[in-house]
């Protein structure tokens, strides 16, 4: 019995201290793709982007080393029927859904900001399916962070999709914007 309230008072005293590390950050918010093939320089153009307008985003994130994390993004969206994605039409609505894993490396600390500020780079590869038809990507964007105390924040992320398959309309290169509220566990 002593064996196992010591083993009970060892695991607390270990995810108290976890807990004050707060080296997991969870996210949840809405996602925006344009895969409008924004060649022209385009990109803001909103619209040609697609969203539910609803929770389409979940997202936790490691710190395993000061300021480098690894993170694993969730995603589902709906691709409009007649807007101009990748050079063609959608003909008909679509369902697209994304899972994504990302290194980041917050930089905001050598442009001497607070703790509160944090600044991505984001690499990364990801898996997707358009309508059932899966894609693989490699992922490259930013994101901007700021938290409002020690546990709550806000987290605006653009990332680039480059597609294995390019060869349909839909499902290749997109660029998917996102804004989430996170927190620090």
């Amino acid at each position: 019995m002593k064996k196992i309230v010591l083993a009970i008072i060892f695991l607390f005293t270990l995810s108290v201290s976890a807990q004050d590390a707060k080296k997991w950050t969870v996210g949840v918010g809405v996602n925006f793709i344009d895969n409008s093939n924004s060649q022209n320089g385009n990109y803001f153009n909103v619209s040609n982007w697609n969203s539910t307008l609803s929770v389409s985003k979940l997202s936790a994130q490691y710190e395993f080393y000061k300021n480098f994390a690894v993170s694993s993004e969730f995603t589902f969206n709906r691709l409009d029927k007649d807007k101009d994605q990748n050079g063609g039409v959608i003909e008909s609505n679509l369902s697209y859904f994304g899972w994504d894993f990302n290194g980041r490396y917050n930089t905001a600390g050598l442009f001497k900001l607070p703790s509160k500020y944090v600044i991505e780079p984001v690499v990364g590869v990801g898996l997707s399916w358009t309508d059932g038809i899966s894609n693989q990507s490699l992922n490259a964007g930013l994101a901007f962070g700021y938290f409002f105390n020690d546990v709550y924040g806000v987290r605006l992320q653009t990332l680039g999709k480059f597609a294995s398959e390019t060869d349909t309309t839909v499902g290749n290169n997109m660029i998917q914007h996102s804004i989430e509220l996170i927190f620090k566990l």
